[in-house]
């Protein structure tokens, strides 16, 4: 293929994308990254993850331009450290989810912009699972909906977020609810429900206008479910190695996976951004 030209930003999944295995960035793809960044490209990162995570994990790039967080739910800016974007979902939905999780005996995680809530015996399963820390994990009893705002709520167990059957019952479920949802995954063991109005290209699309960058100047990897809008509707996307089939499917390239320096590999040789 020839090389990619003209680019002004690089947008970057975190879990299975940037980060390895052990949930780190590799030091390779963190040079890589910090060299295109010196050149004046913007490295934009768009998550599944809140900011209380986002951050600490990205800190040898120090990103600084704003963070598409709980997939497009949340657009932070890690440089004045506030929210400047945000699509919630309803008090009445949450209380719906909440009866449903007690109904069906599933686990249901709660994501406000700075904390999770969740059962109190999840917690330390759930910070194996995400790297996440114990201060930003409170028991879902706690919960006061007077109080926050809710931007995304998961179902949580051992495969859950690849059950057809919950996926099923959710989807039923939510056609009671007089709020249109956005249900997807990012984990095989996290179902993610979001406002309808909520998906990575959308989140994607504010940041972009922001700097005036055209849809075809940018690049973007990903490696999951909940990356398909934006694999699917730009022109230059990247499936990583261990990328899911549906990811794959929908990517314009591949590249080498997450533990093997993808993004720096696709980068260096299919762009010119390394000069």
């Amino acid at each position: 293929m020839n090389k990619i030209n003209n680019l002004k930003a690089v947008v970057l999944d975190l879990d299975g994308t940037l980060l390895s295995s052990n949930l780190k960035i590799l030091e390779e793809t963190s040079n890589t990254l910090n060299n295109i960044k010196e050149n004046g490209i913007k490295i934009i990162i768009a998550s599944g993850r809140t900011p209380q995570t986002a951050i600490p994990m990205t800190k040898s790039i120090e990103i600084k331009a704003p963070m598409i967080m709980a997939n497009g739910a949340l657009i932070f800016d890690p440089s004045n450290n506030e929210i400047i974007d945000s699509t919630t979902i309803s008090k009445d939905t949450i209380k719906y989810f909440l009866n449903l999780s007690k109904e069906i005996k599933t686990s249901l995680n709660i994501y406000t912009p700075n904390f999770i809530y969740l059962d109190e015996d999840k917690i330390e399963p759930y910070m194996i699972d995400s790297g996440d820390k114990k201060e930003n994990l409170i028991n879902i009893n706690n919960l006061n909906l007077d109080n926050e705002i809710v931007v995304k709520c998961e179902f949580f167990g051992k495969n859950q977020g690849k059950n057809p059957k919950l996926r099923d019952l959710v989807k039923k479920k939510s056609l009671e609810v007089e709020e249109d949802l956005y249900i997807t995954t990012a984990h095989a063991n996290y179902l993610e429900i979001l406002n309808k109005k909520v998906n990575k290209y959308n989140g994607i699309k504010k940041v972009l206008n922001k700097y005036n960058i055209k849809d075809d100047e940018v690049l973007i990897f990903g490696d999951s479910h909940n990356d398909i809008e934006m694999l699917d509707n730009f022109p230059h996307t990247v499936a990583m190695g261990n990328a899911e089939p549906c990811a794959k499917k929908v990517a314009k390239y591949s590249t080498k996976s997450n533990n093997d320096d993808g993004i720096s590999y696709f980068i260096k040789e299919y762009t010119d951004l390394c000069k």
